[in-house]
């Protein structure tokens, strides 16, 4: 039993810190990764505003605008075939309506979406209707061949515009009339080419959103930006938006707008779908959240195993419909929902890691933490399945379990062996022990007896009472030196010297410390004999110790008549000015008591002052704990100008404890560390001139009140 508890917990301590080790790795690797990514992130987004903002400024899309806005304007006075609007409504239904029927509830309206405009449905005709690219293609026709000023310019600028987005990664690119609203050029030909976002069929869009913004703050190289929603013209696919002002000269000509790309951000979020070669195993994944805990990021189980994170999805009961809308567009963006603690402390600008069930249901452990991205709430998660995570400490644990096992059945065999060898000669012991006694011999033949059995008793009956003894004088020893250190050092300090500190020495930051002097002990020594004044000061510093116990305050040491108390030294007290004071008052009270008691007359004033102060065990051969520090020398400058019977206290301590007592101010002392400081003076007022008119004119008597005066005044306060 014994071989089996050290394994059991040798093994469970092993166990225990490899787990905690292996925990902090996975957490400290987590966190790295989050970190990384984050930065690459917050990266990506500061280029992007400085490339806005430099294309804003760019002379050629300053060119392009004011070219494409003169165009657009010229294609007011254009003529609108019949045949034209019947080849718009044509695509709408065939093309665009049957893509985006499967992503939203209901049929969509042909007027709700149709261009109404002459320029709007002019281009959507000529770059759209009867452009002959499939969707998703049709950038690749540079001209319409219309003859148009517009195709014109359209030739010379959409091939550079075209290749600047490929070779960026961007989604889209937007040229929009400031003024207008309307989106004047596109790279990609979508259904909001050409149209009005003030008043169109996407005046609702975050793309109108981010123009707005724009609009209200046009100031050069102000750049907006706005979170994803989901974006019609887009097929209902996850879009946001960031723009700029641009202007020509010193008037402002229209709105340069790009849409993100979705997949560069996830690329930089898994690591261009290498999640293991950035340290997150077969479960691990980084993503982002928005403030609506909605994923901003494309979930990597989604892109690995799509129908197994559908299963998973579907057993946490996620609607169905939004399980429809994660496969038709192939994206978790704004339709995973992340309502975990993790996500709510990333949002809430916290970071930190814990152990947590992700939004598939699974137990993860979890890093998460804000981005800090002008514009955008969103936090960052990076998280890894806890079975994965602790699969070194299972393997440890079914090692240990084996280990544990062989080494119980192969110690029980060698602890068989080894007890039939130990008991042998004890079982002979045994057996002549009870051959005696079936003699009627008493023990003391057969300490007696000349044989091992004999030698063996006498011995052990010696070396238990030497061994008594000596623990005795030991354990008195232990006692009189334990004494005689709490008598001169505090029981916390001679804790630690029993721990074998070789240097005791603290700073204490709040503390307050009272220097007193008692007045009168030189006359009182003068008529009385030298041992006589001793049991009267003892008798003396015991009351007023015991009173400094009732406050928790320590009596630090007594030189003569002066007398120094501190509180929060060895406990720290929060009201430790106010424990210091009320013990003050009552040493005040046992002075008088004992003067009256005594026929004697001492008095006493004290000096009160907190702060910080320094302790510590001075000497080597003999020890002393001391007190130093500018809190204690200032408390004794206090008493050192303190008249008898009063209580002396610095400007900070009289504004802490103004609600509580009453304070007269003082005349100033000068002081070297700091000049000329205020003091005051603690007078009685307030509960204390009641108890003082109770000791005067109250017959305890007549209340039934059996205490002395001196007894009921102390029970009253």
């Amino acid at each position: 039993m014994a071989s089996l508890s050290s394994i059991i917990a040798i093994g469970y301590l092993g166990w225990s810190k490899v787990r905690g080790a292996i925990e902090d790795k996975i957490s400290n690797q987590l966190t790295s990764v989050r970190a990384s990514k984050a930065y690459q992130i917050e990266s990506y987004f500061k280029n992007m505003r400085h490339h806005v903002e430099t294309l804003c400024e760019d002379r050629m899309v300053v060119a392009a605008m004011v070219e494409f806005n003169r165009a657009y304007r010229e294609l007011d006075q254009q003529y609108i075939a019949p045949e034209w609007n019947a080849a718009i409504e044509d695509y709408y239904k065939k093309e665009f309506f049957s893509r985006l029927a499967k992503v939203i509830p209901g049929a969509p309206d042909i007027e709700t979406y149709r261009p109404y405009t002459q320029p709007a449905r002019y281009l959507q005709y000529q770059y759209i209707a009867k452009n002959t690219n499939p969707v998703g293609k049709k950038d690749e026709l540079l001209d319409a061949q219309d003859g148009s000023e517009y195709s014109k310019f359209h030739s010379k600028y959409h091939p550079i515009f075209r290749n600047l987005i490929k070779k960026f990664g961007y989604y889209n690119f937007l040229l929009i009339n400031f003024k207008t609203g309307e989106v004047a050029y596109t790279v990609y030909k979508e259904t909001d080419f050409g149209s009005n976002l003030e008043k169109g069929p996407y005046k609702e869009s975050n793309l109108a959103e981010v123009v707005a913004a724009v609009q209200k703050s046009p100031n050069r190289g102000a750049i907006q930006i706005v979170d994803f929603k989901p974006y019609r013209p887009s097929y209902m696919a996850p879009a946001a938006f960031i723009a700029g002002p641009i202007y020509n000269g010193p008037h402002i000509v229209g709105i340069l707008a790009i849409q993100l790309p979705v997949d560069e951000i996830n690329n930089v979020l898994t690591g261009n779908k290498n999640w293991k070669q950035n340290g997150l195993g077969n479960t691990g994944e980084t993503y982002m959240i928005g403030s609506d805990m909605l994923m901003r990021s494309v979930s990597r189980f989604l892109i690995e195993d799509p129908k197994r994170y559908q299963a998973a999805l579907k057993s946490i009961g996620t609607p169905e419909n939004n399980i429809q809308l994660i496969e038709r567009l192939g994206t978790s963006i704004l339709l995973q929902k992340v309502n975990t603690k993790s996500a709510q402390a990333a949002i809430a600008g916290t970071e930190g890691t814990t152990i947590i069930k992700d939004y598939r249901g699974r137990t993860v452990l979890s890093s998460y933490g804000p981005l800090k991205l002008e514009g955008l709430d969103w936090g960052i998660i990076a998280e890894m399945d806890l079975s994965e995570a602790y699969q070194p400490v299972y393997a440890l644990q079914r090692d240990l379990f084996i280990a544990t096992v062989i080494l119980v059945l192969l110690i029980a065999y060698l602890a068989n062996v080894a007890a039939h060898s130990f008991v042998k000669p004890i079982e002979v012991m045994i057996a002549g022990a009870r051959k005696v006694g079936q003699e009627d011999t008493s023990f003391e033949e057969v300490l007696n007896s000349r044989n091992e059995f004999g030698d063996l008793g006498q011995l052990v009956k010696e070396m238990a009472h030497g061994v008594h003894n000596q623990t005795n004088l030991l354990e008195q020893k232990n006692r009189e030196n334990e004494a005689l250190l709490l008598s001169i050092l505090p029981s916390k300090v001679v804790e630690r010297l029993k721990k074998g500190e070789d240097r005791i020495a603290d700073r204490i930051e709040q503390v307050t410390v009272m220097s007193a002097t008692i007045f009168g002990l030189t006359k009182l020594g003068a008529n009385r004999e030298v041992g006589e004044v001793a049991d009267l000061l003892n008798q003396l510093i015991d009351l007023l110790s015991q009173a400094a116990a009732n406050h928790d305050v320590e009596m630090f040491k007594t030189i003569g008549e002066r007398y120094i108390a501190v509180c929060g030294l060895s406990k720290p007290r929060l009201d430790h000015s106010k424990r210091s004071v009320d013990f003050a008052l009552e040493a005040m009270d046992v002075l008088h008591n004992f003067n009256n008691r005594l026929g004697i007359k001492l008095s006493l004033s004290a000096g009160i002052n907190s702060g910080a102060v320094m302790a510590g065990i001075i000497g080597t051969k003999k020890l002393n704990y001391d007190l130093w520090g500018e809190t204690l020398a200032l408390a004794n400058e206090l008493n050192a100008h303190a008249e008898p019977n009063t209580i002396r206290v610095t400007q900070e301590l009289r504004d802490r404890l103004q609600d509580l007592y009453s304070f007269e101010k003082d005349k100033n002392i000068k002081f070297e560390e700091k000049g000329n400081l205020t003091t005051w003076v603690l007078r009685k007022g307030g509960l204390q001139d009641l108890i003082d008119n109770l000791s005067v004119g109250l017959d305890m008597d007549d209340w039934g009140i059996e205490d002395s005066t001196d007894e009921a005044i102390k029970d009253l306060r």
